[in-house]
């Protein structure tokens, strides 16, 4: 995995409007990022499932078992 940084802060905005708008746009960076980060967990998930379901089989499968 590469290395996480965190995003750069934005510079202050200069009027109430100007700052509403860049928190909206912020949050909606993070709901986008949450989202993929919840979609590479949920693959990840699949992944061990799968992996132990193999395990199992082939153990099963082994002589003395």
């Amino acid at each position: 995995m590469y290395p996480y940084y965190p995003p750069p802060v934005p510079p202050t905005p200069q009027s109430l409007e100007d700052e509403l708008a860049a928190l909206e746009d912020y949050k909606k960076e993070l709901e986008d990022e949450k989202a993929s980060i919840e979609q590479e967990i949920s693959d990840v998930e699949a992944r061990i499932k799968e992996l132990k379901a193999m395990l199992e089989r082939s153990r099963g499968k082994q002589p003395g078992t």
